[in-house]
C-alpha cells in the first residue's frame, strides 16, 4: 500500500515532507522520489522492500549522511539522483550492490571529499555528476583524480574549493602527480625466495638500501633501490665468515 506521506500511481511514488523513509510501497513501484523530507540520513537497507526500483531520486531534503549498504537489495536500479541535499559524508560502502546502476548524481550537496573506491563494483556506470560540491583538493581526493583519469565513465566538470593553491582549478584536469602525499597503503614491490628474521632499511649517499639477515644460511643480503626500474635489486651478499674476518 502507499504510505500516508506519499502519492502513488501504478509504478511511481512521490514522498514529500516525510519524517522517515517508509518501509512499505506497492510492489510494482519502479520509480521513487523524495522531496523536502525531514530525515537526516539514509540508513542501511532502506529500500530492501522495494527491489523493483529502476529510478530513485532525492532532492531538496535535509539529510547529511548516507550509511553503509543504504541501497542494498536494489538489483535493478539504473538511475540514482541525490541532488540539492545537505550531504557531508558518505560511507565507503554506501553504493555496494548497485551493479546495474548507469547514472549517479551527487550534485549540489556539501561534500568536501569522497571515500576511496566509492564506485568500486559499479560495472555498468556510465555517468557521474558531482557538480556544485565544495571539494578540497588534497590527498584524500587523490584517488578520485586518478580514477577520473583512467575510467571511461563520463564525469561533469568539477572544481576545487580549496586549499588556496588549488582554488578554482578544474579537478578533471588534475593528475595524481599533482598531489605530494605520503601514503600508508601497502603495495607489493618484490617477492624474495629466501627466509629472513630481520630486515633493516637505511639511506646512504642519497640512495635507499635494505639488508636482510639470514642466519640459517650464514649470510646477509643487501639490496639497493633502482630508480629507473622502480624496484629493489640485489647489491651484495656478505657471509658469516666475512663478517668474522672484518671483526678481527
Amino acid at each position: 500500500r502507499c504510505p500516508a506521506s506519499c502519492t502513488c500511481s501504478k509504478d511511481n511514488a512521490l514522498c514529500a515532507n516525510t519524517g522517515s523513509i517508509p518501509r512499505s510501497f506497492p510492489p510494482d513501484v519502479t520509480s521513487l522520489s523524495f522531496v523536502k523530507s525531514g530525515f537526516n540520513e539514509i540508513p542501511k537497507e532502506s529500500f530492501i522492500h522495494t527491489p523493483a526500483l529502476h529510478l530513485l531520486l532525492f532532492t531538496a531534503n535535509d539529510f547529511d549522511s548516507i550509511n553503509e549498504d543504504a541501497f542494498l537489495g536494489l538489483p535493478h536500479l539504473e538511475y540514482l539522483f541525490i541532488e540539492n541535499n545537505q550531504i557531508k559524508s558518505i560511507s565507503p560502502f554506501a553504493f555496494r550492490g548497485l551493479k546495474s546502476l548507469i547514472h549517479l548524481s551527487l550534485a549540489y550537496n556539501n561534500l568536501e571529499t569522497l571515500p576511496k573506491d566509492l564506485f568500486r563494483g559499479m560495472e555498468a556506470l556510465t555517468k557521474v555528476d558531482l557538480r556544485g560540491n565544495l571539494f578540497s583538493c588534497d590527498c584524500k581526493l587523490k584517488w578520485l583524480v586518478d580514477w577520473m583519469f583512467h575510467t571511461n565513465v563520463t564525469v561533469d566538470q568539477i572544481f576545487c574549493n580549496g586549499p588556496e593553491a588549488y582554488q578554482g582549478k578544474k579537478i578533471n584536469d588534475l593528475v595524481a602527480q599533482s598531489f605530494d602525499c605520503i601514503t600508508t597503503d601497502f603495495s607489493l614491490l618484490k617477492s624474495l625466495d629466501f627466509q629472513s628474521i630481520s630486515v633493516e632499511a637505511f639511506a646512504f649517499g642519497g640512495d635507499q638500501f635494505v639488508v636482510f639477515a639470514q642466519p640459517f644460511i650464514g649470510r646477509c643480503s643487501f639490496m639497493e633501490w633502482d630508480h629507473v626500474q622502480m624496484e629493489f635489486r640485489s647489491l651484495d651478499n656478505i657471509t658469516s665468515k666475512q663478517i668474522a674476518v672484518e671483526m678481527l
